[in-house]
């Protein structure tokens, strides 16, 4: 183990990516696909009525609610796809309540959300990393005390810049 960007972990971060990305596009057009156009109209309402009073604190509380099961090691994984799989559902009928393809919607969230989901990335990345050496009995220890810590800060911090953008973008 080199360090914390080591090559292994950057590879499980660049799979951690795509998996998430992927991961929406593909329960979001299934969805977009087969729910009828009046629960995508419900679907859109209920999130419009929640938009309009949510404030930034709010938006990392519950961002960081659904994803803190990713600081342990492969079990949290579980918790956080099934989130994930719930997000990509809404993804898809907000898609077909305002025409708009799954996957413009999801390209244009992943820019404008990239925070929020560059720290889901991070974290997932190294529950892999952190369940894979323990695994192999590789160092998991050593990667907690020396290098774990530092993605849990970047997650905590891109968390909290993904919540103000969002904020942002939703007034």
């Amino acid at each position: 183990m080199n360090g914390y960007l080591d090559r292994r972990f950057l590879l499980i971060l660049f799979f951690s990516f795509a998996f998430l990305v992927g991961y929406l596009l593909v329960v979001a057009n299934q969805t977009y696909v087969s729910a009828s156009i009046q629960t995508a109209n419900e679907t859109r309402q209920m999130i419009e009525m929640e938009r309009s009073t949510i404030t930034a604190q709010e938006i990392f509380i519950n961002n960081l609610m659904v994803s803190i099961s990713l600081v342990v090691p492969l079990i949290g994984l579980v918790p956080f796809i099934i989130v994930w799989h719930n997000s990509a559902i809404v993804i898809g009928l907000l898609s077909k309540a305002y025409a708009v393809p799954p996957a413009a919607y999801i390209a244009n969230l992943v820019v404008l959300a990239f925070p929020e989901i560059l720290a889901y990335t991070i974290l997932m990345a190294e529950n892999i990393y952190v369940a894979g050496l323990a695994l192999f009995r590789a160092g998991a220890k050593q990667r907690l005390v020396a290098h774990s810590w530092k993605s849990l800060i970047l997650y905590f911090f891109l968390l909290w810049i993904g919540a103000i953008t969002e904020v942002m973008y939703i007034a």
